[in-house]
């Protein structure tokens, strides 16, 4: 019984760091001590420790000493090698879901989708009428940004669920957790309408097989608009490099 208690207080306490990773808190190249990690969750070192290797193995940290981590920091490879297996995770729980998904699921995925199609439509009016200060055009690309991020998350997390096959919820839990999501949401601030539209027309697609229950199109067009949303990632990615 203890050891259920230790190995569950370590993953809390290695997912609350993902989370502070992929919101930011925590940004690329911070070195995080243990005994400074220890104090802000209330533990000893050890739970600490283990939960910094459990994120070393996942490829969020590098420990460089033994009482300490930093914050990693991915390149392009990595970043398109995780898109690459990302896809094929993503394709296999819609090629799942398009068998186990309940009406209520098919509903929230249609209820996210939408939101996400009236920000853009937003978005795109703005675009046309009388320009404006640059601040407020910021805010309201910030606003969409912060609309996408969310729906993408629940559209994807829906269909992850929704395949009835645990382990690969939570192997896409995690990937959707570490640096690549911290990558993705600071891609998307500057992401143009073009962009947006792209991901309203895959995510229709998605969603249309899955309404349609067709196992083979709906893993197929998610596996495209996981490898098309990685290659845009990539590019983005690159050129912040070279600047």
């Amino acid at each position: 019984m203890a050891n259920a208690r230790s190995a569950k207080l370590i993953e809390e306490i290695a997912a609350k760091i993902r989370a502070k990773i992929a919101s930011g808190e925590y940004a690329p190249g911070i070195r995080l001590k243990q005994e400074t990690l220890a104090e802000e969750f209330a533990v000893s070192r050890t739970p600490i420790r283990e939960a910094l290797s459990r994120l070393e193995a996942q490829g969020i940290v590098a420990q460089e000493q033994r009482r300490s981590a930093v914050v990693s920091t991915p390149s392009s490879r990595d970043i398109g090698e995780m898109y690459q297996i990302r896809a094929e995770l993503e394709g296999l729980a819609a090629q799942l879901a398009a068998r186990w998904i309940t009406d209520d699921q098919l509903a929230s995925l249609r209820n996210s989708h939408d939101r996400f199609v009236r920000a853009v439509t937003a978005l795109r009016k703005r675009n046309r009428a009388p320009a404006k200060p640059k601040s407020a055009d910021k805010a309201m690309r910030s606003r969409a940004s912060a609309v996408w991020i969310a729906t993408n998350s629940e559209f994807h997390s829906t269909i992850a669920a929704a395949s009835n096959n645990r382990n690969l919820e939570r192997m896409l839990g995690e990937i959707r957790s570490g640096y690549t999501s911290e990558v993705m949401s600071t891609s998307s601030v500057g992401m143009d309408t073009f962009r947006m539209e792209a991901n309203i027309r895959h995510h229709e697609m998605i969603l249309s097989a899955l309404e349609k229950r067709d196992p083979a199109r709906s893993r197929t067009t998610m596996v495209e608009h996981i490898v098309e949303a990685g290659e845009i990632v990539v590019a983005w990615f690159q050129n912040q490099r070279d600047k």
